[in-house]
């Protein structure tokens, strides 16, 4: 199994999430989402490290 960048781990989480949100009706969480595939897309590799790291708080206690 070949090994992931961080920006395409980080995209197939957003891309995960954003699909489950979507079969939950979740609308606006779907646009968000979506919106921030497109950042990572965008985003420099540096940038992108600084995204992973920034989100302390996605995870449940």
């Amino acid at each position: 199994m070949a090994f992931l960048s961080r920006r395409e781990s980080l995209a197939r989480k957003v891309d995960s999430v954003a699909l489950e949100a979507e079969s939950l009706g979740l609308t606006t969480a779907t646009l968000i989402l979506r919106m921030a595939r497109l950042e990572i897309d965008r985003a420099e590799p540096e940038e992108v490290v600084s995204m992973s790291n920034n989100n302390h708080h996605s995870k449940p206690n």
